[in-house]
């Protein structure tokens, strides 16, 4: 990578491309790489040559090698198209709404098959405890929630919005979402999980839904309905 010739006309086609495979917009694309829209939009007009590590961070978003911005041999980018075409099936962009009130709470967290937690983001040590907090709670009460009666449920929601606001102090939201995943077993019916998965991410000014990108280990699949969350912009 270091000796690569980052051909910036070649490297937007790249990024469009898996962009546009995903049915991915801008705002996605760079929420999932840690970057700004404003820098996919500079990297997709041809223009702007980027930075090794911002290909860096686009490639390990969509777990890719960072090599595959490096302008191929036309039989090697036929295999890498071959291969990203493949890619959809392993991973899922996963729509996730902010938890600030009690009411936002109770609208998305019900016991799901299993659920998937990412605190990455937290390093600041004074959220570091409560994102901890925030990770027990989840993972307790997703075992328990369909057992307790609704006022208990309610408690439960205080509860875990109070440490949400208390993260918020730190910079970070909590937000909440979930996905669906297959996983086919030879000569039986598919076996279908909804997966929770709460992620906590840095408060930098986008509002509103987040998503999440998971991606699926062995056997695990994503299903048809949830690999396109919504047609690509046009850019």
């Amino acid at each position: 990578m270091d000796t690569m010739e980052r051909d910036p006309t070649y490297i937007a086609e790249q990024v469009k491309f898996i962009r546009k495979l995903h049915g991915l917009t801008q705002e996605n694309l760079a929420d999932a790489a840690g970057l700004t829209t404003r820098t996919i939009e500079k990297i997709e007009s041809g223009r702007h040559r980027p930075e090794e590590q911002t290909l860096r961070s686009i490639a390990r978003a969509m777990q890719i090698d960072v090599k595959y911005f490096e302008k191929p041999t036309p039989e090697q980018e036929a295999r890498q198209k071959a291969e990203l075409e493949r890619a959809p099936r392993k991973m899922v962009w996963v729509p996730t709404q902010p938890i600030r009130t009690t009411s936002d709470f109770l609208g998305v967290f019900e016991a799901r098959h299993a659920f998937r937690i990412d605190t990455s983001t937290v390093t600041a040590d004074e959220a570091l405890e409560t994102a901890a907090a925030m990770t027990d709670y989840i993972t307790e009460l997703n075992d328990i929630w369909d057992d307790c009666p609704r006022s208990q449920q309610l408690e439960y929601a205080r509860s875990f919005v109070d440490l949400c606001q208390q993260i918020e102090q730190h910079g970070y939201v909590c937000h909440i979402g979930d996905h669906h995943q297959r996983l086919r077993v030879k000569d039986r019916p598919a076996l279908v999980f909804r997966v929770g998965v709460m992620t906590i991410q840095p408060e930098d000014g986008v509002v509103g839904t987040r998503y999440a990108l998971i991606h699926l280990e062995g056997g695990w699949e994503s299903l048809e309905a949830d690999r396109v969350l919504r047609p690509s912009d046009s850019a």
